[in-house]
């Protein structure tokens, strides 16, 4: 009996600190995307309510990676606060093993995984699918969201575009490259643009004021002709929500999906290593609670003093590690250096570091 008392207050502690970190992370990740959301509004004049609905898109995003981080502040928070107070210490006194009133914040952690698997394989992927449509349905009405300033556009077929401002609908210091299926690409580069709207069409026109025109000659590639004009337009077509530039990709897959068009691909003798990482990537994601649990318990029962910003910062520390860990095995798994399978590492090592000092914990 007096054990299970001591196994709810446990629990109890490790509550509020739970809330506290899914909170702030939670927080941090939103204000972090709201720069995106607020431009939609002010500089794309976006209906607020679109905006909305992506800001409601972008919640199983920001669950996926607060829940682990709170998971591993929360343990950090609640054991370090136990060991100081001298709590650990009474425990010990009395005969009971301070690990094993560990024992349901563990079965929390696993709980909170298999949510996080279900949330990663399902709810995750149609989330991000159904915001990828919904921006290109608001493009469609607001074709300047096409144009973001300072970045390389490559939406349009043929044509790669660079705006250095864009202010409305007026665009500024455009550079262009329009592509062609045979010899060297023509360069055109205009003072300033607009667009013009083809109302009941999915095209637009892109009107560009004082620009230059340089065409290689056909005969010879190292001959460009110049043409300076006031005025020239190019039409260019929205993609549809029913292009390929829409269909799933990866990220907008079930594991159901993926593992079905990994099999098609290899019929085929395609290389399928990006849909392997992204499996094991979503798997490997959503364990992160129990490796940050594992690894937590015995670095919080360690803490004497100053049990709430040693927490934090050890939370930090370990969050930084795991994710830089995390992408590089991504990466190099996404690249063929190692096998997707090698993504588990970061989970591995904290969990195993983590029952080693359990283990040594007296």
């Amino acid at each position: 009996m007096g054990t299970r008392i001591l196994k709810n207050y446990v629990i109890r502690e490790h509550f509020k600190p739970f809330l506290l970190g899914f909170s702030v992370f939670a927080f941090i990740l939103f204000m972090g995307n709201m720069t995106k959301l607020v431009k939609m509004v002010f500089l794309h004049s976006v209906e607020v309510l679109s905006v909305l609905k992506l800001s409601l898109y972008l919640v199983p995003f920001i669950a996926s990676y607060s829940l682990p981080m709170a998971v591993l502040l929360a343990v950090l928070l609640a054991c370090g606060k136990l060991s100081s107070d001298n709590e650990i210490s009474a425990i010990r006194s009395s005969g009971i093993n301070p690990v094993c009133l560990m024992t349901p914040v563990i079965l929390l952690s696993i709980l909170i995984s298999l949510f996080c698997v279900k949330l990663n394989d399902s709810v995750l992927p149609k989330a991000t699918y159904t915001a990828r449509k919904l921006i290109a349905s608001i493009g469609t009405r607001q074709p300047s969201m096409f144009f973001p300033q300072r970045t390389l556009i490559e939406t349009f077929p043929n044509y790669v575009i660079y705006i250095r401002k864009v202010k409305k609908d007026r665009f500024y210091g455009i550079h262009i490259s329009e592509m062609r299926e045979e010899g060297l690409p023509s360069s055109i580069v205009a003072r300033e643009g607009e667009l013009l709207f083809n109302t009941g069409e999915n095209t637009m026109t892109l009107k560009l004021l004082h620009c230059t025109i340089d065409q290689a000659n056909p005969d010879e590639s190292r001959q460009y002709h110049r043409s300076v004009l006031n005025e020239y337009r190019i039409p260019l077509k929205l993609p549809s929500q029913e292009s390929h530039a829409f269909s799933k990709r990866p990220k907008d897959m079930t594991i159901k999906e993926l593992k079905k068009k990994v099999a098609e691909l290899e019929k085929k003798k395609i290389n399928t290593i990006t849909l392997a990482t992204e499996i094991n990537k979503r798997l490997s994601f959503a364990f992160a609670s129990l490796s940050f649990a594992l690894i937590a318990i015995p670095l919080g029962l360690r803490v004497r003093k100053g049990s709430r910003s040693t927490g934090f910062g050890l939370s930090l520390l370990l969050i930084i590690i795991y994710y830089m860990l995390f992408t590089g095995c991504q990466a190099l798994g996404e690249k063929g250096v190692i096998p997707p399978i090698f993504i588990w590492l970061p989970n591995i090592g904290l969990s195993a570091a983590g029952i080693i000092l359990i283990f040594k914990l007296k």
